[in-house]
């Protein structure tokens, strides 16, 4: 009778024993290599409220509006006023007596305003002193007396050609209460012509 042979002194022992040992230097090599992790490349951060943000854009000067005469008002006798176009000039302010024929209301004084216009422009202009003067006595809207324009016949009234370069030389003549305060003359170079240089004010004072 044959006797068996050991289990560790047969061949398949031994086999399983060389795949074991392999399979445990493999899983050690394995443990013993260092591992690399692996890092995602850095990215810059970009600040969101920098990208949306608008540029600062620098004010841009404004634009300086046509310059208007720095004075619009004459308050005395002898004061001058100078537009783009004309000269204005108050000369007088005279209280006429009257004569013979011609008397204001009982109450009532005449007054003129004498008045020179210069054309400093190159156009010939037409002066109107219906159209272009406006006047208030006491805030109250006022017309022309036309008996107190004869009692000068030098001096015609506001009314006439005006060639470039030249003068006219009139007056504005008005019947007021005795204790009259202010004369506001509204002068209006708009109507002639169209002209752009706007409105005088003559303001004067009962004195």
């Amino acid at each position: 009778m044959k006797t068996k042979k050991p289990f560790f002194k047969k061949w398949w022992f031994w086999l399983i024993i060389v795949f074991v040992v392999i399979g445990v230097i493999g899983s050690q090599k394995n443990d013993s290599e260092p591992t690399v992790s692996k890092s995602e490349p850095a990215v810059a951060k970009v600040d969101d409220t920098a990208a949306t943000e608008k540029p600062v854009e620098k004010e841009k000067p404004t634009s300086k509006p046509a310059e208007e005469p720095k004075e619009t008002m004459i308050t005395e006798v002898g004061q001058t006023i100078t537009t783009k176009n004309f000269k204005l000039t108050v000369e007088s302010l005279e209280k006429p007596k009257g004569n013979d024929y011609v008397q204001p209301s009982e109450g009532n004084e005449f007054v003129e305003i004498g008045i020179i216009l210069e054309n400093i422009s190159s156009k010939d202009y037409m002066v109107s002193s219906m159209l272009m003067f406006n006047a208030y006595q006491d805030s109250f809207s006022i017309n022309e007396d036309l008996l107190a324009h004869t009692l000068d016949s030098q001096v015609g009234t506001m009314d006439g050609a005006l060639a470039a370069g030249k003068k006219i030389r009139g007056k504005l003549a008005y019947q007021l209460p005795k204790d009259w305060k202010e004369l506001e003359i509204n002068t209006d170079f708009t109507v002639l012509s169209f002209s752009s240089d706007g409105e005088i004010k003559i303001v004067l004072q009962n004195k």
